[in-house]
C-alpha cells in the first residue's frame, strides 16, 4: 500500500506539471490562476458541523440529549428550543430559541435544580434551600461535655 501511495503521488505530481492541449495550461497553473476566488474558512468552521436536536424545556428547566440531562435558562421553561452539540464533545451544548443563542448550557446540577420553586404557571424562582444542618456538632454540644 505504501508503494502504491508513493507511485500515485509521483503520477499526480507529473500530471500537474504537464501542459494540457485543451487549456494550454498545466492543471496547477490553471488552479492557481483562480485562487483569488477562494475564501478562507471561518474561524468557527467546526460549529457548522454540529448535531441539531429540538427539545421542549421542562418545568424543572431541563432538557435531555442522549440520556444526559442539561439545565436551560429559566426564561426558556416550556419553550421549544434548538440544541447544538458535537458527538465527540457532548457536554458542550448551545441552546437557541427563536434564532437567538442563549449560550452554553451545563449538565444538570441536582443540588441547585431541586431548589427551584415553581408555581402552577411554570414561573420559576431560585431560592436557597432550608437546611436543618447545624454543622460541627456530632457529639452533643461540640465535644465540650465536661
Amino acid at each position: 500500500m505504501d508503494r502504491l501511495n508513493r507511485d500515485f503521488l509521483v503520477w499526480v505530481d507529473g500530471y500537474h506539471q504537464k501542459k494540457h492541449t485543451g487549456t494550454g495550461q498545466t492543471p496547477l497553473a490553471r488552479f492557481a490562476a483562480h485562487t483569488p476566488c477562494l475564501r478562507h474558512a471561518p474561524d468557527n468552521l467546526r460549529d457548522y458541523f454540529r448535531q441539531t436536536v429540538l427539545r421542549r424545556v421542562a418545568k424543572d428547566r431541563t432538557v435531555t440529549i442522549n440520556g444526559r440531562l442539561f439545565e436551560a435558562p429559566v426564561r426558556l421553561i416550556g419553550k421549544r428550543v434548538t440544541l447544538f452539540y458535537h458527538d465527540d464533545h457532548p457536554e458542550a451544548v448551545e441552546v437557541v430559541f427563536n434564532g437567538q443563542s442563549h449560550g452554553m448550557i451545563p449538565l444538570v446540577d441536582i443540588h441547585v435544580n431541586c431548589r427551584v420553586k415553581r408555581d402552577k404557571n411554570s414561573q420559576a424562582e431560585l431560592t436557597p434551600a432550608a437546611s436543618r444542618y447545624q454543622g460541627g456538632r456530632l457529639w452533643g454540644n461540640g465535644g465540650n461535655d465536661e
